[in-house]
C-alpha cells in the first residue's frame, strides 16, 4: 500500500491542529472550553479522509489493512503534534512557567491523541469496511 497517503494526510492534519491550537491560544480561550475538543474532531476528520483515500485508490482492502493504514497516519500526526506542542511551548512560554509543564503537556498530548486517534481509526476503518463492500 502507498505510505504517501498516510504521511501526507498525517502532516496536513497535524498542521491544521497546530494552527487551530495557535488560534485558540491567540484568542485566550479557557482550557476547559468546549472549543478545545474541536482538535479531536479535526483528528477524526483527518483519519477519515486518510481511510477514504485508501479505499478510493486501492481495491480489496480488508478491515485490518485499513486499520493499519489509519494507525500509520495517527503515528505521523502524533510525532508532529508532540514536536509542534514542544516548539509552541518554548516559543509561547512565560518566564514563570516551569519546565515540568512541558512534560505534562507532552504526556497529555500523547495520551489524548492516542486514545482518540485509536477510536477514530477503528471507527473510520469500520465505516469504510462496512459500506464499501460489494
Amino acid at each position: 500500500m502507498n505510505k504517501k497517503i498516510s504521511t501526507r494526510v498525517g502532516i496536513i492534519t497535524a498542521m491544521t491542529n497546530l494552527a487551530y491550537l495557535l488560534i485558540l491560544r491567540g484568542t485566550n480561550v479557557a482550557t476547559n472550553s468546549p472549543l478545545v475538543a474541536i482538535q479531536f474532531l479535526l483528528l477524526f476528520i483527518g483519519l477519515f479522509v486518510s481511510c477514504y483515500l485508501l479505499y478510493k485508490n486501492y481495491t480489496a482492502i480488508t478491515f485490518m489493512d485499513a486499520l493499519k493504514h489509519c494507525i500509520k497516519t495517527l503515528a505521523t500526526i502524533m510525532v508532529l503534534m508532540v514536536a509542534g506542542n514542544a516548539l509552541l511551548f518554548f516559543i509561547l512560554k512565560t518566564s514563570e512557567q516551569p519546565m515540568s509543564d512541558l512534560t505534562i503537556l507532552i504526556g497529555y498530548t500523547i495520551f489524548a491523541y492516542s486514545i482518540s486517534g485509536m477510536f477514530s481509526s477503528l471507527f473510520s476503518s469500520f465505516i469504510f469496511n462496512t459500506f464499501t463492500k460489494k
